[in-house]
């Protein structure tokens, strides 16, 4: 059987423009994230539910940010964040109220669930 490189190129690029949309979200396009720190539903760190990271900067943004239902983020870790930026936590969708922040490698833990978070970088 004999290949040729233009049919076979033909081929592919017919494929390639028939794939479906891509589901990512329009703020993860970059690619980069700012800070990715682990949820629990435990108090204390323990239960893990995920690690996420947190694509936004200098904006509220949502934690459980696909809105899956029975998440409750009772205590998070901030794994790592970017130099010169700083992480908040908050109770509220709207990050407002009570800050708590978030260094890296300690488990914080609110007055009741985590909702949102502001990355501030410099």
């Amino acid at each position: 059987m004999k290949f040729t490189i233009a049919p076979m190129f033909a081929a592919l690029a017919a494929l390639s423009s028939a794939a479906p949309a891509s589901d990512v979200e329009v703020r993860q396009s970059g690619g980069g994230f700012y800070a990715a720190g682990d949820q629990y539903s435990g108090g204390g760190c323990t239960n893990l539910i995920y690690g996420d990271p947190i694509y936004v900067s200098n904006a509220c943004t949502a934690l459980n940010r696909f809105s899956t239902p029975g998440i409750t983020i009772n205590s998070y870790k901030l794994a790592q964040v970017n130099a010169g930026c700083s992480v908040k936590l908050y109770t509220t969708s709207t990050c407002t109220g009570t800050s708590y922040t978030a260094s890296v490698g300690q488990c914080i833990q609110g007055n009741a669930p985590f909702v949102s978070a502001i990355v501030t970088c410099a």
